[in-house]
């Protein structure tokens, strides 16, 4: 079972927008995908075979005032920095539609990453298609200070990035043979301590498996590189990663940039692609 594993990394993820409409141009098909936070996010047009609408959504909407901003995280309804109601409505069911039934139409397995704010652990919940308030993209999505925490069932959640910012492991687990991974950091990338980490523990000392989850955070995201390195070198995992993010915000806004890091993400496959299809035929 070939596997795709999309990290998050909130607009830095342009680069995976770019390598995911290469995967539909050149018909590169999984059995199973797991992503994070923006990386699910804009994943789910690649599993509905709609080329170019995260990029059209990035350069039309990223810029858009309605679209984020600190006067956000100061409405009842909202609580984030970014508008909810935008991102997770107008925009996939009015603005650039999202095909729900191609979507519900695939096979394989498709799942997004949580963290449970009562036990600070990963939880990986299925994508069927069929929810278009998008409440557990949103969940997997909610950055602690950016977000406020969502509930599903009775449940809170946080970014799925706290607890498992990239399931490699996940997607073995379940029965993957070979990976394809998409990275949103330089292959050299090693996570440090943060300083928005240490506030969000800091304020969520009640919840101490969750605060304690964000302190090992980096720890937890450098055991993941390392163990998909382990995996390039066995020949299970092939790897697509931008080669500087020097000058890419989290936050970025600016089109040119945006379609910059989709650019490269695009070429990197056309480069690649004899090497990935060799990958995806060997046994």
């Amino acid at each position: 079972m070939l596997g795709l594993v999309v990290e998050g990394g909130a607009n830095r993820t342009y680069y995976c927008v770019g390598v995911l409409d290469a995967f539909i141009d050149y018909g590169i098909k999984v059995d199973f995908m797991v992503g994070v936070s923006a990386g699910i996010a804009n994943a789910a047009s690649y599993i509905s075979g709609q080329k170019r609408r995260s990029l059209e959504l990035g350069l039309k909407y990223i810029p858009d005032k309605r679209y984020m901003g600190l006067r956000y995280m100061f409405k009842k309804d909202n609580r984030s920095y970014y508008n909810r109601d935008f991102i997770f409505n107008q925009i996939p069911n009015k603005l650039v539609p999202f095909d729900y039934d191609s979507f519900k139409q695939y096979r394989g397995k498709v799942y997004a990453v949580v963290t449970n704010l009562d036990t600070g652990k990963p939880e990986y919940l299925p994508l069927n298609g069929i929810d278009k308030t998008w409440r557990i993209v949103q969940a997997s999505c909610a950055l602690p200070l950016m977000f406020a925490p969502v509930k599903i069932d009775d449940k809170e959640y946080f970014d799925g990035g706290c607890a498992d910012p990239l399931p490699v492991k996940f997607a073995f687990q379940e029965g993957c043979d070979k990976i394809i991974t998409i990275l949103s950091r330089e292959e050299t990338y090693q996570k440090q301590a943060e300083a928005d980490v240490a506030i969000s523990s800091f304020l969520y000392l009640k919840k101490r498996n969750f605060a304690q989850t964000l302190k090992n955070r980096s720890n937890i995201y450098n055991d993941s590189r390392s163990f998909l390195r382990d995996k390039q070198k066995e020949g299970s995992a092939f790897v697509f990663c931008p080669k500087t993010t020097v000058g890419w915000s989290r936050t970025e806004k600016n089109p040119t940039k945006l379609q910059m890091m989709y650019d490269e993400g695009y070429s990197d496959v056309v480069s690649k692609i004899d090497e990935l299809k060799q990958f995806m035929m060997s046994e």
